[in-house]
């Protein structure tokens, strides 16, 4: 029997979740570009993450997606977290910053 979870598939939720906040945040960046001629500043990466957010989660656990979910979707604090989950503040850390220094080693290739 597969898991339910009531907002969709943990790793489904956090990628659209990250894709639609990236999307939004990279449209604002171009139309602020196109109206003051400003440099392009963090687009190309903004850009770069966007392209790449599949490669991010194809290796993480169910698990940790699930937490990320909780951290970033329903905006819980880690003590929140920690009490929904049982997991120790340190683990949640652990969990998410792996997630994290991928994205941080894609945004520095751009």
């Amino acid at each position: 029997m597969a898991d339910r979870y009531y907002w969709g598939k943990p790793k489904d939720v956090i990628k659209w979740y990250l894709r639609g906040t990236l999307y939004l945040s990279a449209q604002s960046r171009k139309s602020y570009i196109e109206k003051t001629g400003a440099e392009p500043g963090n687009l190309p990466r903004l850009l770069n993450l966007l392209e790449n957010l599949d490669k991010i989660f194809d290796t993480v656990d169910t698990d940790s997606i699930a937490v990320l979910c909780l951290r970033y979707v329903e905006l819980l604090s880690i003590a929140e977290t920690t009490k929904r989950t049982g997991l120790s503040a340190y683990r949640i850390t652990a969990k998410t910053g792996k997630v994290m220094k991928k994205a941080k080693e894609i945004i520095a290739k751009a």
